[in-house]
């Protein structure tokens, strides 16, 4: 993924993305309700002038300035449009015009000097104002206001950085500080939300819990690139893997911005970077709650108090809880339920009566306008590709509710229920990838009435048992942490060596990157993208597309070792059906000269289309291909293998054909790139060179594996040994010269990146490791190797200084060189609050800059490799434990070989491995202590050899080992299960603790032991 500058950010996004998707957003886009002009004399309509990027209103100030403050209803800033749409003037309700002053407001804190603000007058603006609409939608429809007196940066701008007293100037069109809308005083509040005051006494019920005091609506912005907005910045994601939302938690208007994995325009052409045909991931729109009770206001008297709005990842809910000044205490409860398909809101109050709601809904980036009938909401259209529908439905216990053209309004009730569906037609094993289009409206008309009919408590119920079936089989802990310190303080907090508190954020951080594996990479047979499934930006940063020379990979990379592999697989099928199913990505591979096989390139769509960025890497193949091997590792299922093993045998046959002989006797891949940077083109790169070589090795192991099920001919199966034996594996050495400066010393060994160009072709400290696969993905040097030291020896020459992303690689780059401190340190750096550069935003999603979500998926793995590794088929225990985490445990992780891996450590030093051999394998484990410890075989003490700090353990299926350090351990779990409990009905875990029907693994029910999966 390339890094940019903001600067070049914004240049990128007018040259690639701004210029067709923000042309195409407006042309799709209806267009924004034109206010009332009046030609003269009194009356007339008065309307705040709002801006969308801080929801504030053109106020007169204190200081004779126009700037933008909350709506108050005072008469300062209620304005009205005197004269036409290409000339008007301003005149709000003390008569008082908006003029461009000539005299400058100097620089601040949020902003440079304003060399033209706009003023309050008693005489009109020379010229006049136009309207016309802005083409920037990032925030919603508006306008933009053009001074007609101006030339050149003549529209009207929000200043600096969005806040609360901005001053207005002047901008260039198409910019996201220019956008307004014209509300009604009346109707609108002219603010982003009701006065809150946050909790002083919260303490979330579960410990893995993301909580702030503020809702998102009116908590400070910063800076974080392309896009940057409350909704990258602090809303919270939920999702059922395919379908999710986002949730700002606002009081007076609570808005629930929803998405859909296929929800992509575009064709599967091959385009020009981010030209016409490539497409982009949608955004789909939002449903609001618009607060009618009465209760709350702007002012400290009518404020909401005791404000909290949080995430809970143990049960995957969102909620946000609040109390009136009478007492009464507000709760709003989201989730996104897997078994129901929807995402639900629930509404209740402490006290009956007291809900009362206008509900509407938005399309978001596509063109469609909603309709309303009976208690419903829905819209739909078509892209170039799919079509799209959306419904809400409105369920009210007490009060009354009523339905007209503009929304769904509820008084006075005592509980609501609002079922909100989304989908396409798209259909990733049809040619056109769209079916049963004529039934998509019913089919989400259907669901969402299937999950109305059912109460709050047993979809809630219903959502909790699916989501727990899977987070709970891997739990990590730190001793001393608690969670009573809001979220976004407690990552402004973290690198100030606050102890326990950083320990529960790098705590959190581990949990919410399978929070977002299991929320965005179900279902549909696509992957998750690289913002997962969550957008809300209409010129969203490289289409929000699939990346495939690192960043969908890293999506991936803690599924199987989290025990999450079910996840893995919306990514492997999608690999699967474009190599054998679609005929895309065999049309890449002639497009590049060859006649067998399949590729794809750098920019990919979910349709097969691609950019033109980047042709020439071809490799991407090989990479893919090495998850769906990845995945049968784990697994051992061989049916699975069975049937993926075409795309690996394929993929294969691509780059048996395609390499060349070079002169040393060796094959090489040809004009190849080493992401992203160095030359352009060049034959036997490292980065290629190491993915054929697993590529190869792979698939001669799946071949091993099927036998005559792989169903490889015998030219095949001689030339695939012939290129493999003779390949140039990309593992070669040069001597570091001093030319990126002291981080290592002059004479140093570092591995080599390109094999006929030197490592000062490339650039110094840059945020890709291509040539270093060979030790994260892969396992293809060994520690105490001169090819090991040399690649550390690389990864210190390229620095800790990385993007969000990259910072998740490094990570587990060092826990694959076994420094965990080192890893450690680049955690430290991934959970600094970004402001504009790497790291996290509030709400945990790691930023590039901006949102990107691979960083936060490679820093789970990255924690998880840490504490054990098995990728090379041994097995490490707490291979990379930092020193700051002397005690704690994660259970329930998975080894290579289907193996369940827990440990317990104290001290820095394990105090018990439980390893689950759940289908007989032979398992190798390494630890430094292992010499010392107890061996219990399914509670039987035994002996086993160890040599090298290395142990071989055989079992059956379901066999439990227990690697006893501390003496702590007493083998009566499976016994006195059999005996104490035989037919109680119960099921209990080999430690004999009872456990519910979500548990996975060994359990004793009724005496028997068996294996849950």
């Amino acid at each position: 993924m390339k890094r940019i500058t903001l600067f070049f950010i914004a240049l990128f996004a007018c040259l690639f993305v701004g210029v067709q998707s923000t042309s195409a957003a407006a042309s799709k886009k209806a267009a924004p309700k034109t206010p009332e002009f009046v030609t003269s004399g009194d009356g007339g309509t008065y309307y705040y002038v709002k801006f969308l990027r801080n929801e504030k209103v053109m106020s007169v100030s204190s200081d004779n300035c126009i700037r933008l403050y909350a709506g108050s209803g005072e008469s300062s800033q209620q304005w009205r449009l005197v004269g036409t749409q290409n000339n008007f003037q301003f005149q709000n309700k003390d008569g008082q015009y908006i003029v461009v002053s000539s005299q400058s407001l100097g620089a601040t804190s949020t902003g440079a000097a304003n060399p033209n603000p706009l003023r309050p007058s008693t005489s009109e603006q020379p010229g006049g104002f136009k309207l016309q609409v802005a083409p920037n939608t990032d925030n919603g429809t508006g306008w933009e206001i053009v001074a007609n007196s101006k030339s050149g940066y003549n529209v009207v701008n929000l200043w600096g950085d969005p806040g609360d007293g901005n001053s207005i100037g002047f901008w260039k069109t198409n910019d996201q500080n220019n956008v307004v809308v014209f509300v009604k005083p009346d109707t609108d509040l002219g603010a982003a939300d009701y006065k809150t005051v946050g909790s002083m006494t919260f303490k979330p019920e579960n410990k893995l819990t993301l909580w702030y005091t503020e809702p998102a609506t009116t908590a400070k912005l910063y800076s974080g690139g392309q896009g940057y907005s409350n909704w990258m910045e602090y809303a919270l994601p939920i999702g059922d893997g395919q379908f999710g939302a986002c949730l700002f938690g606002g009081v007076y208007r609570d808005e629930i911005q929803f998405n859909e994995k296929t929800l992509w325009s575009g064709t599967p052409a091959r385009s020009s970077q981010g030209g016409k045909g490539y497409g982009k991931y949608e955004n789909f729109g939002s449903i609001y709650a618009k607060d009618l009770s009465g209760e709350f206001g702007l002012t400290t008297d009518k404020a909401a108090s005791n404000y909290v709005r949080l995430l809970d990842l143990t049960t995957a809910t969102g909620k946000t809880m609040f109390k009136s000044a009478a007492g009464v205490e507000y709760t709003r409860e989201y989730i996104a339920s897997n078994p129901a398909r929807v995402v639900v809101a629930h509404y209740t109050a402490s006290k009956g009566g007291k809900l009362s709601f206008r509900f509407t809904m938005a399309a978001g980036s596509i063109t469609a306008d909603p309709t309303y009938a009976d208690g419903e909401g829905t819209f739909s259209g078509k892209l170039e590709t799919i079509s799209y529908n959306a419904r809400m439905k409105v369920v009210p216990v007490g009060g009354t509710m009523t339905t007209d053209d503009e929304g769904i309004e509820v008084i006075g009730a005592d509980e609501i229920m609002v079922v909100l569906g989304g989908g396409t037609d798209f259909d990733a094993y049809e040619s056109t990838y769209a079916k049963n289009t004529s039934a998509l409206a019913q089919t989400i008309s259907d669901c969402v009435a299937a999950a109305a009919a059912k109460s709050w408590t047993d979809l809630y119920a219903e959502h909790v048992a699916d989501y727990q079936s899977f987070f709970n089989r891997c739990e990590f802990d730190l001793a001393g942490t608690k969670n009573d310190m809001a979220t976004n303080r407690l990552i402004d907090s973290y690198n100030s060596g606050r102890g326990a508190d950083a320990l529960m954020l790098e705590q959190l951080y581990f949990a919410y990157g399978r929070y977002l594996e299991i929320s965005s990479s179900r279902g549909v047979d696509s992957p998750s993208n690289l913002q997962g499934i969550w957008n809300n930006i209409n010129g969203v940063a490289w289409n929000s597309d699939i990346h495939s020379n690192i960043n969908v990979q890293m999506n991936y990379w803690p599924a199987e070792p989290t025990n999450l592999s079910e996840m893995h697989l919306p990514f492997l099928n999608y690999i699967w059906a474009m190599a054998e199913k679609q005929p895309q990505w065999k049309q890449w591979a002639k497009l590049q000269g060859q006649d067998r096989g399949w590729t794809c390139f750098t920019e990919n769509n979910i349709f097969g289309g691609v950019s033109a960025f980047k042709n020439n890497y071809v490799i991407a193949n090989a990479w893919y291909a090495t998850h769906l091997w990845q995945h049968y590792r784990y697994t051992l299922d061989r049916e699975y293998l069975k049937r993926v093993f075409p795309a690996m045998l394929s993929a294969s046959q691509f780059w048996m054909d395609r390499l060349k002989l070079a002169s040393d006797g060796t094959y090489e891949c040809p004009n190849e790139w080493s992401p992203e940077h160095g030359p352009e083109s060049e034959n036997g790169v490292a980065h290629a060179q190491q993915l054929v070589y697993d590529l190869f090795s792979n698939t001669l192991a799946a071949i091993d594996v099927l036998g005559d099920d792989a169903e490889v001919s015998a030219t095949d199966l001689a030339t695939l040994k012939d290129r493999f034996s003779k390949l140039d594996k990309g593992l070669a050495t040069e001597t570091y010269t001093g030319y990126f400066g002291s981080a290592i010393p002059t004479g140093t060994k570092i591995l080599r990146e390109w094999k006929y160009s030197s490592y000062t072709r490339g650039e110094n400290g840059h945020r890709h490791m291509s040539h270093l696969m060979c030790l994260y993905p892969f396992s293809q040097i060994e520690p105490g190797t001169e090819l090991f030291d040399a690649a550390v020896n690389s990864m210190k020459l390229r620095g800790d200084g990385a993007t969000g992303w990259s910072m998740g690689w490094k990570m587990n780059l060092w826990a694959r060189a076994l420094d965990g401190d080192h890893a450690r340190t680049i955690l430290n750096n991934a959970l600094a609050h970004s402001n504009g550069g790497a790291g996290v935003f509030y709400n945990l999603f790691d930023s590039h800059a901006p949102f990107q979500i691979d960083g936060n998926f490679g820093a789970c793995a990255g924690i998880a490799e840490m504490i054990m590794q098995s990728n090379s088929g041994l097995i490490r225990i707490l291979p990379a434990l930092p020193t700051a985490w002397t005690e704690g445990h994660m259970h329930g992780m998975k080894a290579v070989g289907d193996v369940t891996v827990s440990i317990d450590w104290k001290n820095g030093e394990a105090t018990r491995v439980t390893l689950t051999n759940n289908q007989g394998q032979t398992m190798r484990v390494h630890y430094k202590n292992l010499a010392k410890a107890k061996v219990y075989v399914d509670n039987e003490l035994k002996e086993v050899a160890v040599e090298d700090n290395v142990a071989t353990l055989t079992g059956a299926n379901g066999s439990v080992v227990v690697l006893d350090f501390d003496g702590s351990f007493t083998p009566t779990g499976i016994g006195a299960v059999k005996t104490d409990v035989a037919c109680d009905g119960y099921m209990y875990n080999v430690s004999g603790q009872r456990v519910n029907d979500t548990y996975k693994g060994i359990v004793i029910k009724n005496g028997k032991k068996m294996l849950k999966k």
